[in-house]
């Protein structure tokens, strides 16, 4: 109980960018939000996103929707922004922890810790492509490492 309860506050304060009234300014242009794709035990469709807190720190909160319930969760990145020399490219690595939440599965509620590293890749000023691995630190039944790919709007 103890893990879901710190676990429900890393979430919701992935929430807190909703009621920032003034973003600073580097943080614009660096969230976004989009549909997105998980491949691990199966196929599951959802929505991922990114709020930047920093130049380098990002919360990213997800929702997936496989065949036996929900999965939700955030993850912390720390994020190394690399552009080309006619800065027309934007490609950020990114590598931080992730915690997220399955519920209705065969075990019932569940609650996991892992690794997760990546890349964003900025195509134009308001669009972002996303490709991700998230590595469980508490392997069970049914919880394999994980492959993302999404697009997301930035804002």
């Amino acid at each position: 109980m103890k893990k879901q309860l710190i676990a429900l506050a890393l979430l919701c304060s992935s929430l807190a960018p909703f009621g920032m009234s003034k973003p600073a300014s580097a943080q614009l242009g660096q969230s976004s939000i989009g549909p997105s794709v998980e491949f691990g035990n199966g196929t599951a469709f959802g929505v991922d996103s990114k709020f930047g807190i920093s130049s380098n720190l990002s919360l990213r909160p997800f929702v997936y929707f496989p065949n036996s319930g929900t999965k939700f969760g955030t993850a912390l990145t720390y994020d190394l922004p690399l552009s080309n020399n006619a800065e027309t490219l934007q490609l950020t690595p990114f590598v931080g922890g992730s915690v997220d939440f399955n519920t209705g599965n065969s075990n019932n509620n569940t609650t996991n810790f892992g690794l997760v590293g990546g890349v964003d890749l900025d195509l134009t000023d308001s669009l972002r492509l996303k490709g991700a691995v998230n590595v469980p630190l508490n392997n069970g039944q049914d919880r394999d490492t994980a492959f993302t790919v999404g697009a997301g709007i930035r804002f």
